[in-house]
């Protein structure tokens, strides 16, 4: 934890590390340990094909992070706002573009209440998408 710690103060102290330089940054994954043991090896299989396959996958780096953070924001998760944000910072993400990420989830959040609270028609609702 302390390394991975370390690489996230680095990258958001430095903003060194471009997208295909950070793709090659590995660290020991501290989430495996929090699953119960008899899962820990399925457990870091799916988190190296999540980093493999998502986070190097077909929407480039800086990008992948910052619907991340989005999604973080709207999920509310205390821990992966600051990761996501230094993560998306050290694959080249500007202020601007980090304000932008957590603006979307504000505005996906306001919609969805408002549609959820006035129990807006679904049928409706899919009829202007068509």
């Amino acid at each position: 934890m302390k390394y991975l710690v370390t690489v996230i103060l680095l990258a958001m102290c430095t903003n060194v590390f471009a997208d295909d330089a950070m793709r090659e940054v590995k660290t020991s994954n501290p989430f495996v340990a929090l699953h119960p043991a008899a899962q820990q090896e399925a457990t870091a299989e799916y988190y190296e094909a999540v980093e493999n396959n998502v986070f190097n996958g077909a929407i480039p780096l800086k990008y992948a992070q910052l619907a991340a953070l989005s999604a973080s924001v709207a999920m509310r998760c205390e821990y992966c706002i600051p990761a996501h944000t230094a993560f998306a910072k050290a694959a080249g993400a500007t202020d601007e573009e980090i304000k932008t990420a957590v603006a979307i989830a504000a505005d996906v959040s306001l919609n969805s209440s408002m549609l959820y609270g006035n129990q807006f028609d679904m049928d409706t609702f899919l009829k202007m998408f068509e």
